[in-house]
């Protein structure tokens, strides 16, 4: 993007992933550091508004010109946020900080913080003083670590070698600062940094009308005539209206005329000597039309830096757009590709997974495609050209269907030019299953997932062509114990010489169809329950197994799968470079079969090592060891864990994120105080995104949360203990075997704060050496020494207290393992709607405080936990069905009464019912009953309850707030003063009520209940009685306490 200093010629500028052409920016702050914000903003072609005072003279001209607009700092609300397309903080002088931040956030807007990278959706970096002035902007908003390490490098590729003292700045981007500094020496060490690559991309100026800057000359009609397309189709008889059609084509031509049919501009970026997407460049020289009737652009691109932008600049200007590109062009598209994912912008690129040898023959290599998992887009992989059409349809339904960026990997082995029978679909069919798709997924519960996308996708396709695909394909016997995963080529071939094996031993194939959104339950799901050995065979150059992110993916769905067994190998496998026998000889090694002669044996083939289920003899009893690699850790030496890894056959590993738990990792995205911070209560809103995960949630269910413990008082106490925290120790917890860092286990892993039970005294008693020591502990699980642990436990007195208390008693790391009680998650009812909410889901929480008897504060672990997050953090959680469930019918009446935070799951009632009434439902009355002390600190979510009871969906609000007045009034106060409502709405009209919050009120509630049942209801009080146990059992009478 070109910018200008205020006075001199334009100089080089770049911003990855923000278009700011014709945007607004807002900029907070004062003094100098705003200015050169709004300075860098108004280069990128914003025009820009500053909340703050002081403003430099420098900036008059553009407040002069407009391009600048003042307003005071107190004038800003968070409504104004929404105006925006980008947000700069310096400061906040006269403005809440936090709340910029939230609002910036909350509404899906990139936002920078000056000096907290950890806020920053990205981050400046500073003019470098060399030969030009090149500044920066890096955007990891909405990409994975390990994309934001990419893309770090990619950029540094292209900087002159003065820029290098910069590169510090650079690493303090978010996640990436915990790899930057490392890959800082090796990039240094291995890339060739020259001025002359200094090649700036002009984001700005990203066609709107599609221009051709990268454009390589057009073909002349002689060359054209000349230029082999592969084997053209026969596009009159495509035109008829029927189903599909047979054609003779190749891999590359039967996805290229899905990309031709359904799109209105298609570019093609080609590697060196590679013949890509010919066909449709042929069919746009001569005018033919696509499915819509509309004719089709295509363009030849070049491969380099900033590849893909003219694609964003198209898909703005609201084109159907496709590419269909060689693979290694996509590390190049990725700053491009992970910004439209986060925009929902719908591009459908089919990449051929290929690369040339040194004879310039194609090979089958998924390496560079691999590498752009982490943009987060869709990826689906075909093998064979009938497979190529059908997943070009499909990617192209599921992207107009999620609004999405697909890509589609097709065969790029040398086999994928031979040309063979296709049943293709009709110009008209192909347009009527986007359609189908489209219309499918958006009547679903969750229309904007990409899950349910690919879901219809498939369910469509078999219902119009008869062909039927999954995400998992398993292939094979149904007690297999070894099974070999792969995609592509490689499980085509492995599935056509499943029948040989098969009469030698059970084995099976799973093709793996869709690898992003990748699904640990459905990968799981797809395998034979007897599986026990994974053998996964990959084709990518240059990757070792700890870099092979599919064998990540593999990997990893071992350690969360809901049914992993409890021995499992993990056998990588990179047959890259061989020729297709390679596949077949890999099962058989892997089997201990003999690998059947060949009649032309290849070479290279002399050399594979041979793959064993074996391993070595051990010891211990923890041979088969489970490698835990919790989503928020930070390992401080991985070396224990990348052997278990990298040579899971000698270490038979498992590896889990929460062993034996169905867990989810999500990212906090809003959190706010709901109490004034003088209030001696802190309830706290947090909402946390859950797009890109599998978590969905009922109304009523609850959100069970990992709370670690504080990593500063785990390092106090190793340092205290003699613990070296970077350790690496496997051992048995929950009857499973796990390798973890100490730091992990004393962190993630063991209630380390928590209460000790007097079986943890008892069993401390056997390992203290001082007999005095030994006594005590044992004395105080007697009767005599009941009140001092009586006193221990009101104290709160934890198991590192204990530990460090008594010295002369000191366990190992294996024996706390054993001897400590886990972490267990804390539940919180959900306080959202997931229809009101998509992607989201809200929590209301009180921080549990209290003091001991020494006046030492004390804070509950996960509250603590909590109130310690920051937006951005990443959060293990599961999910928890409730009985808190609305009734069956939208008329039928509901009740709800919620003390303090107990009226989380009513907020989640109302907001359902209110989107049931925007659909146009029937709903009946609502009632909520709400108690606490103060109305001024702690009615929480008033205003939005005051709102839906001013537009009729809440009908009545009763609201008790016991220290308002002088005599105290709780609920069961405004209940008696409703018992005719009461008697009505439950007996008369099949009403539910409900109660959640602490015990202590439920007697008085039931009396109440009772007392409008006799009065109104003509019911004996004993026969009242008798009526609630009976609604209780109808599951319309439920409590909720604690």
């Amino acid at each position: 993007m070109a910018t200008t200093t205020s006075e001199a010629a334009p100089v080089p500028s770049l911003i990855v992933g923000l278009r700011l052409s014709s945007k607004k920016a807002a900029v907070f702050g004062s003094g100098q550091a705003a200015a050169s914000r709004a300075i860098f903003a108004l280069d990128a072609g914003a025009d820009v508004v500053i909340y703050g005072p002081n403003i430099p003279e420098s900036l008059n001209k553009w407040i002069e010109s407009g391009r600048i607009r003042l307003s005071p700092a107190t004038s800003y609300a968070s409504t104004d946020i929404v105006a925006f397309s980008v947000v700069f903080v310096a400061s906040c002088v006269g403005c809440d900080q936090q709340t910029v931040i939230q609002d910036a956030h909350a509404a899906g807007i990139p936002v920078n913080v000056a000096g907290n990278a950890d806020l920053s959706d990205f981050v400046l970096m500073p003019t470098y003083s060399g030969s030009s002035s090149l500044q920066i902007a890096v955007t990891t908003n909405g990409v994975a670590p390990r994309a934001a390490s990419r893309l770090l490098k990619e950029i540094v590729r292209k900087l002159p070698a003065d820029f290098e003292p910069q590169l510090n700045e650079a690493a303090r981007l978010g996640s990436v600062a915990r790899t930057a500094e490392k890959e800082h020496s090796k990039i240094l060490a291995k890339l060739d940094i020259a001025a002359a690559n200094s090649v700036p991309v002009d984001v700005s100026t990203a066609p709107t009308a599609i221009q051709t800057p990268q454009a390589s000359a057009p073909l002349s009609e002689a060359e054209a005539d000349t230029q082999s397309a592969g084997p053209l189709l026969d596009l009159g008889a495509l035109r008829n209206d029927v189903v599909q059609v047979e054609q003779v084509a190749n891999v590359q031509v039967a996805s290229g005329y899905i990309s031709h049919a359904l799109s209105d501009l298609c570019f093609v970026y080609s590697a060196p000597e590679q013949d890509i997407g010919e066909a449709p460049l042929a069919w746009s020289r001569r005018a033919e039309k696509n499915a819509h009737g509309d004719w089709v652009s295509a363009l030849r691109m070049e491969t380099r830096s900033g590849a893909g932008h003219a694609l964003w600049g198209a898909l703005s200007s609201g084109s159907k757009v496709s590419a269909i590109a060689s693979a290694v062009s996509l590390p190049y598209m990725m700053p491009v590709i992970s910004q439209l994912v986060s925009q929902n912008l719908p591009l459908v690129i089919h990449a051929s997974a290929q690369s040339l040898d040194e004879f310039d023959a194609a090979q089958s290599d998924f390496a560079d495609a691999f590498l752009a998992l982490q943009t987060n887009a869709v990826f689906v992989a075909s093998s064979t050209a009938q497979e190529a059409h059908d997943m070009a349809l499909v990617a192209h339904a599921v992207a107009q269907a999620a609004k999405t960026p697909v890509v589609h990997l097709t065969n790029g082995s040398a086999e994928s030019t031979a040309t063979v029978t296709v049943r293709m679909s009709s110009y008209s069919q192909a347009a009527r299953y986007v359609e189908a798709v489209v219309a499918a997924a958006a009547k679903s519960d969750d229309p904007a997932s990409r899950a349910t996308a690919i879901s219809q996708a498939f369910v469509e396709f078999r219902n119009v062509f008869g062909r039927t695909y999954r995400a998992f394909e398993y292939s094979g016997s149904t007690d297999a114990e070894s099974v070999f995963v792969s995609l592509g080529q490689t499980a085509s071939t492995l599935q056509q010489e499943l029948p040989s094996i098969l009469k030698q031993r059970p084995a099976g194939v799973l093709n793996v169809r869709v690898l992003r959104p990748w699904s640990a339950d459905g990968f799981i799901d797809s395998l034979p329950a007897s599986a026990r050995q994974l053998t996964v065979l990959g084709n990518t150059s240059g990757m070792e197994s700890l870099s092979d992110p599919f064998f990540a993916e593999v990997s990893a769905s071992v350690f969360i799968g809901k049914q992993t067994p409890t021995t499992f190998q993990i056998v990588n496998k990179n047959i890259y470079g061989a020729n297709g026998q390679a596949a077949v000889d890999a099962a058989y090694q892997a089997l201990g079969l003999d690998v059947p002669d060949q009649t032309s044996a290849d070479p290279q083939q002399e050399g594979l090592p041979r793959a064993t289920s074996s391993t070595p003899d051990k010891q211990d009893d923890c041979a088969n060891a489970t490698v835990v690699l919790d989503p928020t850790a930070t390992y401080d030496s991985a070396i224990a864990v990348a052997q278990r890894i990298a040579f899971p056959e000698a270490y038979a590993t498992q590896v889990v994120s929460r062993p034996g738990e169905h867990t989810f990792a999500i990212k906090v995205s809003a959190l706010r105080r709901m109490t004034p911070s003088t209030y001696d209560r802190n309830i706290i809103h947090i909402e946390f995104d859950t797009r890109g995960t599998d978590l969905t949630y009922e109304i009523g269910d609850a959100l069970g949360v990992y709370g670690y413990n504080d990593s500063a008082q785990v390092d106090e106490f190793c340092k205290a203990y003699g613990l070296d925290g970077s350790e690496f120790v496997t051992a048995v917890k929950d009857g499973q075997c796990q390798t973890r860092s100490v730091h992990s286990w004393l962190v993630h892993a063991l209630d380390l704060f928590g209460r000790p039970s007097k079986k943890f005294y008892s069993a401390l008693a056997d390992f203290a050496t001082n007999a005095d020591e030994a006594e005590k502990l044992r004395w105080l699980t007697t009767g005599d020494g009941s009140i001092e642990f009586k006193d221990r436990v009101a104290d709160t007195v934890t198991y590192a207290d204990l530990l460090l208390e008594f010295a002369s008693a000191h366990p190992s790391i294996l024996h706390l393992v054993d001897l400590i009680a886990p972490i267990k998650p804390r539940h919180y009812s959900i306080a959202s709607s997931a229809r009101m909410h998509p992607g989201s889901v809200h929590l209301c929480v009180v921080t549990v405080e209290w003091k001991d008897s020494k006046g030492q504060l004390r804070t509950g672990q996960c509250t603590r936990f909590l109130n310690s997050l920051s937006i951005g953090d990443e959060v293990v959680v599961s999910v928890k069905p409730s009985v808190m469930k609305l009734p069956p019918l939208d008329s039928q009446p509901v009740i709800m009464a919620g003390l303090g935070t107990g009226m989380a799951p009513f907020r989640a009632f109302i907001e359902e019912r209110a989107v049931r009434k925007l659909e146009g439902a029937d709903v009946g009355p609502m009632t909520l009953y709400f108690g606490s002390r103060h109305r001024a600190m702690e009615y929480l979510y008033g205003e939005e309850f005051e709102a839906y009871h001013a537009d009729g969906l809440l009908t009545n609000l009763r609201l008790a707030f016991s220290r308002d007045q002088k005599n105290k009034v709780y609920i069961q106060h405004r209940m008696r003063e409703d018992s005719e409502m009461l008697s009505s709405h439950i007996l008369s009209e099949n009403g539910s009520f409900y109660l959640c919050g602490p015990t202590w009120p439920t007697g008085d509630v039931k009396d109440a209940m009772v007392a409008a049942f006799t009065e109104f209801g003509s019911i004996r009080p004993n026969e009242a009685n008798k009526v609630i146990e009976e609604l209780k059992e109808k599951e319309r009478y439920i409590l909720e306490v604690y």
